[in-house]
């Protein structure tokens, strides 16, 4: 099934999720990762002046054909003296995305440790989501379009955006998207196999399978089902 045929509606957040999904924000201090969280959530831009303490957790409900899905977002800190403990934290989750600032090629060029750490860890893999924040800049971008498309290419990396945490642009479609690929990947098979009102949690991608009426802990340190 084509993901855009796949219509996502905001619900309410009250409303226990037939399907929960983990996903984990990484990347450098200062690329805007908060602001995007907190775009998404409040949907306002939400001046973020403290760096992340380790990691800070917050959740979205979304309706998809019938079924609320709960994307259950965790932000993390971008300083080297937390990557061991961060590195933990996201082997355990179902969607990775690695946010840098188009305003910093530093950040851009440590893209690739982030991703090499991804791909470091002895779990399933997860979807990869790469984002290129602060579109919004009046002054010229410091990484030209050219450079990321042939990054893209030379990585296999399929899943890329552009976004502005200040003025919102791409932000709630990207977090849509990852909606989508969750769902068609991971809740599709149990919901064509089973057209009751089940009630399925997925917090973690070690088995990759859903346990009935069990939520499944990740094992994590800062899991919060421990």
């Amino acid at each position: 099934m084509e993901e855009g045929v796949l219509e996502i509606i905001n619900t309410d957040q009250d409303i226990q999720p037939d399907f929960t999904f983990k996903i984990v924000m990484i990347g450098d201090s200062g690329v805007g990762k908060t602001s995007l969280v907190k775009y998404e959530i409040k949907n306002t831009f939400v001046i973020n002046r403290d760096s992340t303490i380790i990691f800070e957790h917050s959740f979205k409900n979304f309706n998809i054909l019938g079924k609320t899905v709960r994307l259950q977002i965790w932000d993390t800190c971008g300083q080297e003296v937390y990557h061991s403990s961060i590195k933990n934290f996201y082997s355990s989750a179902l969607c990775v995305i690695v946010v840098f600032s188009l305003d910093s090629l530093d950040s851009f060029y440590k893209v690739n440790k982030w991703i090499e750490e991804i791909h470091s860890i002895d779990s399933d893999e997860p979807i990869l989501i790469l984002i290129g924040n602060k579109i919004d800049l009046s002054r010229p971008r410091v990484i030209d379009k050219e450079i990321i498309n042939n990054y893209l290419i030379n990585n296999n990396i399929e899943n890329y955006y552009e976004t502005s945490a200040k003025t919102g642009e791409n932000v709630h479609e990207v977090f849509k998207n990852i909606v989508r690929k969750l769902f068609i990947q991971y809740a599709m098979p149990i919901t064509n196999a089973n057209n009751e009102n089940i009630n399925q949690n997925m917090i973690s991608p070690m088995s990759n399978k859903y346990l009935n009426g069990n939520y499944h802990c990740c094992k994590s340190c800062f899991c919060i089902n421990q």
